[in-house]
């Protein structure tokens, strides 16, 4: 035999152990696999916390907007900012808040032709104030509404880190719409209604 024939029979015999030979599969599998489950972990992880956070500022400005629908009395600005207070210790992070009280004069039940804002406030000025000209922020948000019925607007924005760059969320918003229950309108303390 010639020595490049025993080169190739060797080489052959060695391919051919190697194609029956299953020890160590198990490493080489898990070398490929075990990246994959983590970033599939790592993902499902991003999303559960950005649900869970969404969850929290759902829950908390809607307790803070049946709070104030419940009210009797003229807000004041100090309580205002106490709600926020509250807010933010319901959700257990800073969050920036918009209460705005509309009223339809005229128009349609929809659309915000009619449309009026009574007062709006934001606790330390952290959001403008919502006017009659920047009321589109919100209109899809707003029921329908008879003439001389009044609403409440609450917008929540809360900053968001995502825990790792598979979500571009930087901020969650929640808007709550209610209608005040024991009064035709919630006034704010030195605003005429």
């Amino acid at each position: 035999m010639n020595f490049l024939s025993k080169i190739t029979s060797g080489i052959k015999r060695s391919v051919s152990r190697f194609g029956k030979d299953t020890s160590g599969s198990l490493l080489a599998e898990a070398m490929f696999i075990v990246p994959v489950m983590a970033m599939g972990m790592s993902g499902f992880y991003a999303f559960w916390d950005a649900y869970q956070t969404q969850n929290r500022v759902q829950k908390g400005a809607y307790a803070i907007s049946d709070m104030l629908s419940r009210e009797m009395v003229p807000a004041s600005p100090a309580f205002l900012n106490g709600l926020e207070a509250t807010l933010e210790y319901l959700i257990g992070t800073d969050a920036r808040t918009r209460i705005t009280s509309i009223r339809r004069n005229s128009g349609g039940p929809v659309g915000a032709t009619g449309l009026t804002v009574l007062w709006s406030h934001s606790p330390g000025a952290t959001m403008p104030p919502l006017t009659n000209a920047t009321l589109n922020q919100v209109i899809s948000e707003v029921p329908m509404m008879a003439v001389g019925s009044n609403v409440v607007v609450y917008e929540v924005v809360v900053p968001y880190a995502p825990v790792t760059d598979i979500l571009t969320l930087t901020t969650i918003n929640e808007v709550v719409v209610m209608r005040p229950r024991f009064l035709p309108t919630l006034c704010l303390t030195g605003v005429t209604c």
